[in-house]
């Protein structure tokens, strides 16, 4: 007779399907509301949109009345959203 043999368990770690999903919708406003803001550059490395894309949703947002500005820092544009 053969005893069954017990499973190690380990302990239970946090999957990616147990994290809560953020969309890119969300990661592109907690982006600009950053106290350095972003630049379009940024936004699409973090989201994986193209520049013309990152365009477009700014231009939507700026729509649904989100108040989104710019300003040239050190040579480059950068977005915000003022709280």
């Amino acid at each position: 007779m053969t005893t069954p043999q017990t499973k190690k368990q380990t302990p239970k770690t946090e999957t990616k399907a147990d994290m809560p999903k953020i969309t890119k919708k969300a990661l592109v406003q907690s982006l600009l509301e950053a106290e350095k803001g972003v630049t379009i550059e940024g936004i699409a490395k973090q989201t994986n949109w193209q520049n013309h894309t990152v365009r477009g949703h700014l231009s939507t947002m700026k729509k649904n009345n989100i108040v989104i500005t710019s300003e040239r820092i050190d040579g480059e544009r950068r977005y915000f959203i003022k709280k």
